[in-house]
């Protein structure tokens, strides 16, 4: 085993598609620590900067002084303190449903939907470009699979008319999607849904605390808060914690209950990150300037990398693609970024399809405006180098 395995480990090293654990120490909401030098942090998916608000780190203690490390268990046994069940309405009130149901983390959730309340003879509909987590959960599933084209409701559309299926129909879409930072058409998708009786499955995993007036998500952008069959988000991106969350109608959530693996046989997440996402709810519920300042920063540094000639592709919002191609002129714009104070990592296949390595770029509310300029000039100087720009 050992010999095909590095075999295997030096055909990724000759392509530049190989990954490496790199350690890290957060100095604050933007700057880390990493091989003993500083380094301005332009990956965190913290798009608020609530990680390391004073509000959520008291909630976090204090909830550990109450109830320990730990819940030990899963929440079907004994770990369904009681929490979760605030958390849970705090949640489904705050995007515009009626119930929730919290997963330990986003990927789990993903896995437990698809697998459980799709069965063989239904059909998923599948945007190409969907998260991983969403990909192999379609895999774990019996139901048929039909990819359409990345944000194309034509081809969705025919595809549906021409599926023969005799079962339940799903679209399963990313609201923002992860790589590419663009925005599912939800207003057509919608009406796909209408039209023909097709169940959604939404993750606005980056959409949660960004988007919309209130900064509930891309379906409140669209006017569409609470519409959708099956909506899952997390609290570890722009919320500042951890878990995430299912929205949907009673009974499909008393489904999952009974029937998701990755909800029945996973331990329970401890209180202190219950604690510390009912916190971040609190503070964003209430004040929406934590929203309008990342616009702010958002505008600040898409207009400047725009007027450099970077191409930032159709994404909007925090995310920004920085497409390089190659995998190993990605790596190596990588490296010189790093030389220079800016952890931003190289994203490659199978994250991405072969041909479209880059460097995924967010933005967060607690950048300064010296560290969006130095950002911006040291981008502008090695997309140069690299003949970016």
């Amino acid at each position: 085993m050992k010999e095909r395995l590095s075999k295997d480990l030096q055909e990724i090293k000759q392509k530049g598609n190989y990954r490496s654990v790199r350690f890290i120490k957060p100095l604050t909401a933007t700057k880390i620590l990493y091989n003993f030098k500083e380094h301005l942090n332009l990956c965190s998916n913290s798009y608020l900067s609530l990680h390391v608000h004073p509000y959520l780190v008291d909630a976090a203690r204090k909830a550990l002084d109450v109830y320990g490390t730990g819940t030990c268990s899963s929440r079907s046994v004994s770990g369904s303190i009681d929490l979760y069940g605030e958390l849970e309405r705090e949640i489904a009130s705050y995007k515009g449903y009626k119930d929730a149901l919290i997963f330990s983390n986003g990927y789990m959730a993903n896995i437990g939907i698809i697998s459980t309340l799709t069965d063989r003879g239904d059909t998923i509909f599948s945007d190409e470009l969907n998260h991983s987590s969403l990909i192999h959960s379609m895999r774990l599933s019996r139901a048929k699979k039909v990819i359409y084209r990345h944000r194309d409701v034509d081809d969705l559309e025919k595809r549906i008319k021409s599926d023969k299926g005799k079962g339940k129909k799903f679209i399963v879409t990313e609201s923002i999607f992860s790589m590419d930072g663009d925005i599912a058409p939800l207003n057509d998708i919608y009406k796909l849904k209408k039209i023909y009786d097709v169940n959604v499955v939404l993750d606005d995993a980056h959409g949660t605390g960004v988007f919309g007036a209130k900064g509930t998500g891309v379906e409140e952008s669209f006017g569409l808060a609470g519409s959708m069959d099956v909506h899952m988000a997390t609290f570890g991106k722009a919320l500042g914690s951890f878990g995430a969350f299912v929205l949907a109608d009673r009974v499909v959530l008393d489904y999952l209950i009974n029937r998701a693996k990755t909800f029945m046989y996973t331990t329970a997440l401890p209180a202190s990150l219950l604690a510390t996402s009912l916190a971040a709810l609190k503070l964003v519920r209430n004040d929406t300037s934590f929203k309008n300042e990342l616009w702010a920063n958002i505008a600040y540094m898409r207009e400047n990398l725009k007027n450099a000639g970077f191409d930032l592709k159709e994404s909007d919002g925090p995310i920004i693609p920085i497409v390089v191609g190659e995998d190993s002129r990605t790596v190596k714009m990588q490296e010189m970024l790093l030389g220079k104070g800016l952890f931003l990592q190289a994203i490659r296949p199978p994250t991405v399809p072969e041909g479209t390595s880059r460097l995924r770029l967010t933005v967060v509310r607690g950048f300064t405006r010296d560290e969006m300029d130095y950002a911006v000039q040291t981008l502008i100087q090695v997309g140069k180098t690299m003949g970016l720009i």
